[in-house]
């Protein structure tokens, strides 16, 4: 019989005495870990991850390409410049600026656009304009957006070596790579660059004052200062820079201001496909006709096509529409036009177009559009007779005449009501005419 007390026993003890520790050292280490430390004062809320702003791309109207001022006439402006105001210049200007320096001679989106030079294509062109930094793209004739501060003022404190100087509504640099240059010219590479710039330059001077814009030209530019305000890529060269505007103290023409009627742009809306055709082309001449120029509006860009099969070329987005330039809204109807009456973009651009007491016309099925911005009430109206029950609903008083003016708002019923709705038209901007002629 064993002893208890025998030493094997009490090894054997120790060791249950052993396991017995380890246990209990682990069952505590097993709590501290899952044991949560108390926070410390109110509980901080977790950083939310903010993205970046999202950059965008404009595309610039078609560049027009002829004018009123012969070549003569705009040197002698470049002997007598003013200094430019800081007034925001519009889209259709920036594109003949752009267009001027880099960019294509066929409009953009055209068939059988000419491929862009290369020496042309080495060179950068930015526009410094008051919601950022863009780049010009010339093979599509738009603007990238680089970024989104207006780097204007900074700008001029930098080169002008003051504050408070001239800004101009837009700021335009010229760019360059020597390595690109260097690529094809070897040693030549700077002189062939420097000539490309200076042909570049010139040619936006003279664009400048074409426009009725006034400019300062800064020809010793500060390279490190231009790439530090412009967050610009060491790689790249600024060779010059042009603040340009309008005179200072002058104000901006518009076409609330303007004279004639042959002054005055109408603004086509038409749907991103299936227009009427008809609608579409009879109004246009006939407004072309009087002397009325006429931009083409649509959601998309390019060759928009008819419900018959007829194209018309897109002159701008919708969304980049400023009302300022334009006298007359015409929408076009077509099976499309249902497109637009729920789109936030099209309905705004409606009611600003009565807030600032444009001409408002709307025919075939784009009357619709009309009621659902809430500009029908109590407005007698017509429009195709499939669109009754809408206009009614929308408080208009509908008649079904072929075409109704109801102060500035013109609606009509199809492509036979085009010659009187275009004039119609007509006789609304020659109202508005002299309540905004100073």
């Amino acid at each position: 019989m064993r002893d208890w007390t025998s030493p094997d026993h009490d090894s054997g003890l120790s060791v249950r005495k052993g396991l017995w520790v380890w246990a209990c050292l682990l069952a505590v280490a097993a709590v501290g870990t899952g044991r949560q430390t108390p926070p410390q004062g109110p509980t901080q809320p977790s950083r939310r991850f903010t993205p970046p702003a999202r950059l965008h791309v404009i595309q610039l109207p078609a560049p027009v390409t002829s004018g009123s001022l012969s070549v003569e006439q705009a040197l002698l402006g470049l002997r007598n410049l003013q200094a430019p105001g800081n007034q925001r210049v519009d889209l259709p200007k920036i594109s003949q600026l752009a267009w001027a320096m880099q960019g294509m001679t066929t409009a953009a989106g055209a068939a059988g656009a000419l491929p862009v030079p290369a020496d042309v294509a080495a060179m950068k062109v930015y526009f410094v304009l008051p919601d950022g930094l863009h780049l010009y793209n010339p093979a599509d004739h738009t603007l990238q957006q680089v970024t989104g501060d207006d780097a204007r003022e900074a700008m001029t404190a930098a080169l002008l070596s003051q504050t408070g100087g001239p800004t101009g509504g837009c700021q335009v640099i010229l760019a360059a790579s020597a390595q690109e240059f260097g690529k094809r010219y070897g040693p030549r590479a700077r002189t062939i660059m420097l000539l490309q710039a200076g042909r570049m330059a010139q040619s936006l001077q003279l664009e400048t004052v074409a426009q009725g814009l006034t400019f300062v030209s800064v020809d010793a530019v500060d390279a490190a200062a231009v790439r530090r305000v412009a967050r610009m890529l060491r790689t790249f060269e600024p060779l010059y820079v042009a603040f340009i505007g309008y005179p200072a103290g002058q104000t901006p023409p518009t076409t609330a201001t303007t004279g004639r009627v042959g002054q005055t742009t109408a603004l086509l809306v038409v749907p991103s496909q299936g227009f009427q055709d008809e609608e579409l082309m009879v109004t246009k001449r006939a407004l072309e006709q009087a002397g009325v120029p006429v931009m083409v509006a649509s959601m998309r860009m390019g060759v928009l096509t008819g419900m018959l099969g007829g194209t018309i070329r897109t002159d701008l987005l919708l969304n980049q529409v400023n009302l300022e330039n334009f006298g007359a809204v015409v929408l076009i109807g077509g099976v499309g036009a249902v497109d637009y009456l729920n789109n936030a973009t099209v309905l705004n651009l409606v009611r600003q177009a009565v807030t600032q007491r444009k001409v408002l016309a709307a025919i075939g099925t784009a009357p619709s559009i009309l009621a659902s911005a809430g500009v029908l009430k109590s407005v007698r109206s017509t429009a195709l007779l499939s669109e009754q029950v809408r206009l009614s609903q929308a408080g208009a008083i509908y008649t079904g005449n072929p075409v109704e003016k109801d102060a500035l708002i013109i609606t009509a019923t199809g492509p036979i009501a085009g010659p009187v709705f275009a004039r119609a038209i007509l006789d609304g901007l020659a109202e508005v005419r002299p309540a905004t002629t100073p």
